[in-house]
């Protein structure tokens, strides 16, 4: 009975987020013949009763294809869409930033792993904290590299809901959709 119950929630999975398989507790693939997505959440998974929430990201694709910063979002079960935060935010935000990232270093997740070009990674640059480079607007993703980077999402009332999320990731052919499940 334990099999069959596991099965069906393993297929309802497969229904609501097709292409994509889930890689252990907070790590999720997603690959269509075009576009390939890791995206890993392992501190924010359990730690999301605060502002920000951080998920790292690694794609790559079968031809070269930009992605766009504000073709990136966090969906919720209702369909709202909560957009990537702004650099502008992110700098606001240093310090609760630069704390986020050191209380999730243990917790960090290798996503390059997933892919065969994992000795070319290239990093997405959309967020920088001060003095640390130059972020974009964008970023390109192709079959040579592995592109990664932090995504930060901010809660609009101070602190995430458990429950599942879609990260959804725009592309010119398309989009990838990965669960992203908050305890």
């Amino acid at each position: 009975m334990l099999i069959l119950i596991a099965l069906v929630g393993a297929v309802d999975a497969q229904r609501e987020f097709p292409f994509t398989h889930e890689r252990g507790r907070s790590t999720a693939e997603f690959q269509d013949g075009k576009l390939h997505v890791v995206a890993a959440y392992d501190y924010s998974q359990r730690n999301h009763d605060s502002r920000w929430l951080l998920i790292q990201i690694g794609a790559s694709s079968v031809r070269p294809m930009v992605i766009r910063r504000d073709w990136i979002a966090l969906r919720t079960a209702d369909d709202s869409e909560f957009a990537l935060a702004t650099q502008r935010r992110v700098g606001e935000e240093t310090v609760r930033i630069q704390q986020l990232l050191q209380n999730a270093a243990a917790s960090r997740h290798d996503v390059v792993s997933y892919f065969n070009q994992r000795d070319r990674p290239e990093n997405i640059q959309l967020f920088t904290l001060p003095f640390r480079g130059v972020v974009h607007d964008d970023f390109v993703v192709d079959n040579d590299h592995v592109t990664t980077g932090d995504l930060f999402f901010e809660a609009p009332r101070g602190r995430w809901e458990s429950g599942t999320y879609s990260l959804v990731v725009r592309h010119e052919d398309g989009k990838a959709e990965l669960p992203i499940n908050l305890r």
